[in-house]
C-alpha cells in the first residue's frame, strides 16, 4: 500500500494562468474519457481501468479516448464565457445548441444528456424568446432535492478559471451557473465551494506580474482541506460532509513553531474530518467492506478504493463532491487520483471530470520541453500514463482551441 506524503508537503505547484487554465480543461476531459467506460459499472465488477478503453455503454460504440457530455458542457459554458462574459441566457443557448445540433460534442452530436438538464434545456428551448420566462420555468420545476444531480458541479469549472482573481465575484457566478439547470440550493452551493476551492488554488499558483510574488508558493493541501472544512456551509448535507462534526472538540495545538501547528491539524483532521478519516480507515483498518485486493498489483497504482457504502459515486451531488475530494485528498499525482476516480464505477466519467478540474489546477505545469519555472514538479502531473491519455484524446484539437479563448478571455480582465 502507498504511504502517500503528508498534506501539509503536498505544495501546489505554480505555474502561469494559461497553463492551469488550459490543462485544467484537458485534464477534465482526459479523465471524463477514461471513465465513460466505467460508467453504469458496479464497483470492482471490472478491470481495473487504467487506459483508453472503448466505450459500449450508447447505442454507437465510442472509440478510446471519446469524452462524454461532462466535457461538452464545460466546454459550452468555457465558450461561453470567453465569448459573451457571464451570461445565463448565452450559457442555455449554448447547451442547447451541443443539445440539439451536437456543438462542442466529440463525436458532432448528444449522444448522452441527464434528465434534469434535458429536462432544463427542453424548458429554454420553448422558451427561447423569453429566457427569463425559461429560468423561472426551471426554478420551479427543478428546485426538489430529487433533482440535486452533479450535472452542475461537472461543468463549473471555467467560473473558477476565469474569475479568479476575485473569488466572491466567483461564487457568485458558480451559484448562477447552476441555476440554469440545477437550481436545488445543495447544487447552488456545490458548485460555489468548488469554484472557491478553484480559484484559492489559482491564487496560490498563479504568479501574477507586478506583484512581486517570486516566492514558491507554501500552500499545501492540508490549506486547501482547512478551506473547505471551514466553508459557510448552509446545507446540512454539505456540512455533514465537508465539515468538522459540531460536537468534535475545537482544534487547540500545542505551543510549537507553524510547521509543528500544521502537523497537528492535519492529525486533528485524520481523526475528525469525514474524507480524512475514511481515507484513514482504509490505509490503516480495512474493515469489512474495503476491497483493497481488488487492485491489479502489475500496475503503479498502490492505493486501496472504499468499497460503494463507504463512498458512493452516484450521480447525487452530494456523492460526487465527496467522491471527488477523497480521491483528491488520497493520492499524490494526477495520474494516480484519475485512476481512483474511474475506476469508483457508477457515474464514474462524471466524478473523474469533477476531480480532474481541481486536480488540474492543482498539479498541472507545462510539459517536458517547454520553459517552466516548476520542472521539478512535472511528474506530478505529466507522467507517461497521462502523456499517453493526451495522445489519444479525440477531438484534442477542439479541446485546446476552447480551452484558448478562456485564457485568452481570463488575460483580457
Amino acid at each position: 500500500m502507498a504511504t502517500t506524503p503528508s498534506l501539509c508537503d503536498q505544495l501546489v505547484v505554480q505555474a502561469s494562468a494559461e497553463a492551469k487554465i488550459k490543462l485544467s480543461i484537458l485534464a477534465t476531459t482526459l479523465v471524463d474519457a477514461l471513465g465513460g467506460p466505467a460508467e453504469f459499472h458496479a464497483r470492482f465488477t471490472f478491470p481495473l481501468v487504467t487506459s483508453f478503453q472503448p466505450n459500449t455503454n450508447f447505442a454507437d460504440v465510442l472509440q478510446p479516448g471519446t469524452w462524454t457530455d461532462d466535457s461538452s458542457m464545460t466546454l459550452s459554458l468555457a465558450r461561453s464565457i470567453a465569448t459573451h462574459g457571464f451570461d445565463e441566457a448565452h450559457q442555455l443557448e449554448a447547451y442547447a445548441n451541443w443539445y440539439q445540433k451536437g456543438e462542442l460534442s466529440a463525436v458532432g452530436e448528444c449522444f448522452d444528456i441527464g434528465i434534469t438538464i434535458r429536462t432544463a434545456l427542453e424548458i429554454y428551448i420553448a422558451n427561447r424568446e423569453s429566457p427569463q420566462k425559461a429560468l423561472e420555468q426551471i426554478q420551479g420545476r427543478l428546485s426538489k432535492t430529487s433533482s440535486a444531480g452533479n450535472g452542475s458541479l461537472m461543468r463549473v469549472l471555467p467560473v473558477g478559471l476565469a474569475y479568479w482573481r476575485d473569488p466572491e465575484v466567483a461564487r457568485v457566478y458558480a451559484r448562477r451557473s447552476s441555476q440554469t439547470t440545477h437550481p436545488t440550493l445543495l447544487c447552488l452551493e456545490a458548485c460555489e465551494v468548488w469554484t472557491g476551492a478553484i480559484a484559492t488554488v489559482m491564487q496560490q499558483a498563479v504568479r501574477v506580474e507586478g506583484k512581486g510574488n517570486t516566492a514558491p508558493s507554501t500552500y499545501s493541501k492540508l490549506d486547501l482541506l482547512q478551506y473547505i472544512a471551514d466553508f459557510p456551509y448552509q446545507t446540512q448535507e454539505l456540512r455533514q460532509a465537508l465539515a468538522i462534526p459540531i460536537d468534535a472538540p475545537s482544534f487547540a495545538p500545542d505551543v510549537g513553531g507553524s510547521a509543528d501547528i500544521a502537523r497537528q491539524r492535519e492529525a486533528y483532521y485524520k481523526q475528525y474530518h469525514p474524507i480524512l478519516r475514511l481515507i484513514e480507515q482504509v490505509k490503516t483498518a480495512s474493515p469489512p467492506g474495503f476491497q483493497g485486493e481488488s487492485q491489479d498489483t502489475d500496475i503503479d497504482f498502490p492505493f486501496v478504493i472504499p468499497a460503494a457504502k463507504a463512498l458512493p459515486s452516484t450521480g447525487y451531488v452530494l456523492h460526487s463532491i465527496v467522491a471527488a475530494l477523497h480521491c483528491f485528498f488520497a493520492t499524490d499525482t494526477f495520474e494516480a487520483g484519475a485512476i481512483m476516480a474511474v475506476n469508483l464505477g457508477s457515474d464514474a466519467d462524471t466524478v473523474g471530470a469533477i476531480y480532474a478540474g481541481l486536480a488540474g489546477c492543482w498539479y498541472a505545469s507545462l510539459e517536458e520541453g517547454e520553459a517552466s519555472e516548476t520542472s521539478a514538479a512535472r511528474h506530478l502531473f505529466w507522467s507517461k500514463k497521462v502523456l499517453e491519455w493526451k495522445a489519444g484524446l479525440v477531438r484534442r484539437d477542439l479541446v485546446e482551441e476552447v480551452a484558448e479563448e478562456l485564457a485568452r478571455y481570463e488575460r483580457s480582465l
